[in-house]
């Protein structure tokens, strides 16, 4: 085998090898879902009021798009923006009348589909997002007491 030809193909094959670890790395985000990406520098932003301020979190929020993860200097994490229906049941709650009663409610909750909405939930729900739904039941049932 000659030498051209022995070089043309370790470039051939390592161009493909680079070209598929690049795509490796593009991630796209669906429809119902936002990526949290971790690990990048502060960058300035355009609030809704015109305002430009300096995002100092380290997180960049892709809803419905496509990002770029570097390897070993980022990290991506998938946070789910779908609705949940809640059931709420409460019994023997008593009204401010004094008068002993059951509830039963309905919640359909999700999270903000805006980049403001979306980092509070991630520092609170990422890691245990089938949670959610327990926390939410558990407010609203404080919430019904209450009325």
């Amino acid at each position: 085998m000659s030498p051209l030809l022995f070089a043309v193909v370790g470039g051939a094959v390592l161009l493909l090898l680079i070209v598929l670890f690049i795509l490796s790395r593009i991630k796209v985000a669906g429809p119902n879902e936002a990526f949290i990406v971790t690990g990048r520098k502060g960058k300035a932003i355009t609030a809704v009021d015109g305002s430009t301020i300096t995002d100092m979190s380290g997180q960049k929020v892709v809803m419905g798009a496509s990002v770029f993860v570097m390897p070993v200097v980022q990290r991506m994490y998938v946070l789910d923006l779908s609705s949940r229906e809640i059931p709420v049941s409460i019994s023997g709650a008593v009204s401010k009348q004094g008068i002993r009663c059951d509830a039963d409610a309905v919640a359909i909750v999700k999270v903000g589909g805006t980049a403001e909405a979306i980092r509070p939930a991630a520092q609170r729900f990422l890691h245990q997002q089938d949670k959610i739904a327990a926390f939410t039941a558990q407010v609203l049932a404080g919430a019904l007491r209450a009325i």
